[in-house]
């Protein structure tokens, strides 16, 4: 995955210059690789490396690169390692044309098994290299990029979106599965670009081209066409406006804004990119063990706790969850053949967990990690990792890494309760599924969502501190949510399990003081939070609620309230994530805080 951007000079000057240069404003998609494809009298030229674009224009010219048609790409790796192989754009065997693309091919195993059956052959383990040789193929039998990029989207499942050059016809073909790209006219350029940030600079105008359709962009102009009929689309273009100082945040005020509005399609990224079988792998290695420990730090910890949910329940598993700067001092001496660490780091170079990793497996334990950056120290020590798949992430408050670990660990369980005979095959599917459409109603509901938290952050602004309140299987996203406004709003918050509210912490409740709480989906459990809500808003604090947008029982509760759509009940630590995470955010904004940046705070806590 990553950010790509592709242009078109009316004139026939040289594009890889813009190209570089818009490659440098999308380095938030990644960083890991650089290439670029030209082309000038039929002829394909190449060049791409791992590394920021910077480095690998040094090192290799990409912005001497001939032609007045290209494309760019800058990648953030999830299949394959960061490695010149495997960035982007990709040929196939007989560099007809090059992809360069962002998202992932959910079948990629599949048609990597049949095109290497049928005589291709694949250098690297990028999943978007098939759709270079899947493409040609066409290309060869049809003469037309249009039924090459047509033969691709009906063979590769999965959210993407991709930019195929054709040097002898000197046009770029777009398309997309998932979000929208974008295409722009400049002076004496013509340009496309899965972000706006890309056309920034470059085009004067923009407009949207979405699934279903296809982009054609040329020395000639722009075409967008049904991607069924082959009719033209007819587009209305509207002038580009971006603050300069934004457009390295996609037009946000903040990544982490950026980034929770990544959400629903982090979700998606990540059930493209995990292959089953490596699932399948993960799960026997968690059924077959010994002892099991989950080892985490901060976030990822509290992930780590709703992991021990989903597989007490869904597999019938009891995992020890421990902290990664308490294992090698209090657990290590009972690890041994046998025992199976699940390591959870989403930079993946988290010092404590690498730590523990190497304690483990210095006596005997199997490895099983779970990462971000498959290029980490995490996923070389590990027998076995799995991909996180939810893009780079810049803010130091972790938001859709979150989520995407807790939407992993749930489809991990899923596949350990099938190995032991606890859920049927056909659940597995369902979870996916129901992933899939948790994803599409947060896409709709976080703009109403951001309005609710900014009211409520208002509100939390006028207070010296408070708890965040929940009871099982939301119990970890409480502590999640108190984390939160602790990173990026400097506001003393302490998660709260609601069982525990009136054994002592109830008397700091007061004028002055917040209680956030988060309805828990076990119903016996909400039953007993309702009148805790009550006795807090009695007692003169500031009450805010989390809960179902179909709960009947919030019309009656006092105070500010964010509400999420109906979803099952393993999903529901995912859905209550998000709201927090935007009242965080807001309650920053509010208090004027450094909040990507928050003080004393790294991205990478390696000591």
């Amino acid at each position: 995955m990553g950010g790509y951007v592709a242009i078109a000079s009316a004139g026939g000057q040289r594009v890889a210059p813009l190209i570089v240069d818009a490659l440098r404003r999308l380095r938030f998609l990644g960083s890991d690789c650089a290439g670029l494809a030209t082309c000038e009298g039929g002829k394909l030229y190449v060049r791409k490396d791992r590394g920021w674009v910077e480095e690998v224009d040094q090192r290799l010219g990409l912005s001497q690169l001939p032609g007045s048609v290209g494309v760019g790409h800058t990648r953030f790796s999830t299949h394959g390692r960061p490695h010149s192989d495997n960035a982007h754009p990709h040929t196939g065997c007989g560099k007809r044309l090059a992809v360069a693309g962002d998202g992932s091919i959910a079948n990629y195993e599949e048609l990597r098994d049949e095109l290497t059956i049928s005589g291709h052959k694949l250098v690297s383990r990028s999943d978007f290299e098939v759709l270079a040789h899947v493409a040609e193929e066409e290309l060869l039998r049809t003469g037309s990029i249009v039924e090459a990029v047509r033969s691709s989207v009906r063979r590769a499942r999965g959210f993407y979106s991709a930019a195929f050059l054709d040097p002898s016809r000197e046009v770029v073909a777009l398309v997309t599965t998932w979000r929208p790209i974008y295409v722009g006219e400049g002076s004496g350029v013509y340009a496309a670009s899965n972000s706006i940030s890309g056309l920034f600079g470059i085009a004067r105008s923009f407009a949207e081209v979405r699934r279903g359709e296809i982009a054609l962009v040329s020395r000639s102009g722009i075409e967008v066409l049904d991607l069924e009929t082959l009719k033209p689309v007819r587009k209305s273009f509207e002038l580009l406006k971006m603050d300069p100082q934004l457009v390295e945040k996609e037009g946000f005020e903040h990544h982490m804004l950026r980034e929770i509005n990544e959400v629903p399609y982090a979700i998606r990224r990540l059930l493209s990119s995990i292959q089953s079988r490596f699932l399948s792998f993960a799960a026997r290695l968690v059924t077959a063990s010994r002892s099991l420990y989950i080892v985490a730090d901060g976030t990822s910890l509290h992930a780590g706790y709703v992991a021990s949910y989903y597989l007490t329940e869904l597999a019938g598993v009891s995992p020890i969850v421990v902290s990664a700067a308490e294992f090698p001092l209090y657990h290590v001496e009972n690890v041994g053949p046998g025992t199976v660490v699940l390591a959870i780091s989403q930079s993946g170079e988290t010092g404590d967990v690498i730590r523990s990793v190497y304690e483990a497996k210095l006596r005997g334990a199997t490895i099983l990690g779970i990462t971000n950056y498959v290029g980490s120290r995490l996923a070389n020590l590990s027998n076995l990792y799995l991909p996180l798949a939810a893009g780079p992430e810049l803010a130091v408050p972790a938001t859709k890494t979150f989520v995407n670990t807790l939407a992993l660990l749930y489809l991990l369980s899923l596949y350990a309760g099938v190995e032991l005979g606890k859920v049927g095959r056909s659940e597995v599917e369902d979870g996916s599924r129901r992933l899939e459409a948790l994803a599409e109603s947060l896409e709709t509901a976080i703009p109403k969502l951001d309005r609710e938290a900014e009211s409520v952050a208002k509100e939390l602004s006028r207070c010296r501190s408070g708890y965040v309140i929940s009871r099982g299987i939301t119990y970890p996203i409480a502590l999640e949510g108190a984390l939160k406004l602790k990173e990026a709003s400097y506001m003393h918050a302490e998660g709260m399990e609601a069982g525990e509210f009136l054994h002592g912490p109830v008397v700091l409740v007061e004028k002055g003081f917040f209680t956030l709480f988060i309805v828990p989906v076990e119903r016996v459990a909400a039953r007993a939070t309702y009148p805790l809500i009550a006795s807090s808003y009695e007692k003169g604090a500031t009450v805010a609620t989390i809960g179902f947008s179909d709960d009947p029982e919030l019309d009656s509760v006092p105070g500010g309230k964010l509400l999420v759509p109906r979803v099952d009940r393993h999903l529901a630590p995912i859905a209550f994530s998000v709201p927090l995470q935007l009242v965080a955010y807001r309650l920053g904004r509010i208090r004027g805080c450094p909040i990507d940046t928050p003080k004393y705070l790294t991205k990478f806590v390696t000591q």
